[in-house]
């Protein structure tokens, strides 16, 4: 574990920082590892961050319930649990409506196995053996995108983050968690050409394509289920990203 000066200095990031008189960020730790429970619980404290943990996601389920008159800010889950694994429970979750964001710490560093668990609903996805001060620099960046603004509009999209739905034209529009991470950046960036380095980063936390048209296919159908899209259109830059274009969207600008 690092030292304690270096997770003392990120409690000055913002995104643990609530106004004042506001509650401190409230995180729970479920792990079936005591060691690393008891590790992670001592990181989290030196950051000032209110905490819970859980070993098993039973255990996990009953803190959520029990926390229901001030929830958690994030879960921090580990994927090899005793009984109900960590990405059911992330399924389970995402099914039942819950967006709480989550970030997953598991020992598999297969590319499908991260793939499929941001497909299934989870923010991030860290390779144990780590850093404590990497991990609390991966909760800080997914509170940050947590706590972005939770309506984006323009033209005749809306975009509602808290509550992770897309309408168009009043109507509402069925997304995956990351067809939703995309349109979401596209929508943020306002005609600036997202790269295909920062959507795979923020979206999949990759460094590079599992295969050559991985992002291809995901825009694809993307642009099918949103459809016709008055004035708007999302377009490919070959060779370097894509891009939100059409009326109403200005690159200096933003969307209401």
């Amino acid at each position: 574990m690092n030292t304690r000066s270096e997770v003392r200095s990120m409690a000055a990031d913002p995104a643990w920082s609530p106004p004042s008189g506001a509650r401190r960020t409230k995180v729970l730790l479920v792990d079936d590892d005591p060691a690393f429970r008891r590790l992670g619980a001592l990181a989290l404290e030196e950051a000032g961050i209110e905490h819970v943990t859980a070993g098993t996601a039973t255990d996990a389920l009953a803190a959520l319930k029990s926390a229901a008159d001030e929830p958690f800010d994030l879960i921090l889950l580990d994927v090899e649990l005793p009984g109900m694994k960590g990405l059911e429970l992330v399924k389970l979750l995402r099914n039942s409506g819950r967006d709480i964001p989550v970030v997953l710490v598991t020992v598999r560093d297969d590319v499908h196995d991260k793939v499929r668990a941001l497909d299934l609903g989870a923010d991030d996805y860290v390779v144990k053996p780590c850093s404590f001060e990497e991990l609390l620099s991966r909760l800080l960046a997914v509170l940050r995108r947590s706590r972005s603004p939770d309506r984006l509009c323009i033209g005749g999209l809306e975009i509602d983050r808290q509550l992770r739905r897309v309408r168009r034209d009043g109507d509402p529009i069925e997304l995956t968690p990351r067809e939703f991470e995309l349109l979401a950046l596209l929508v943020e960036g306002c005609g600036r050409v997202v790269s295909k380095a920062e959507l795979l980063e923020r979206v999949w936390r990759l460094q590079s394509e599992p295969n050559t048209n991985f992002l291809q296919v995901h825009f694809s159908r993307l642009r099918q289920k949103l459809g016709p899209l008055e004035g708007l259109r999302i377009e490919t830059v070959y060779g370097v990203g894509y891009r939100l274009a059409g009326a109403g969207v200005d690159a200096e600008g933003g969307p209401s």
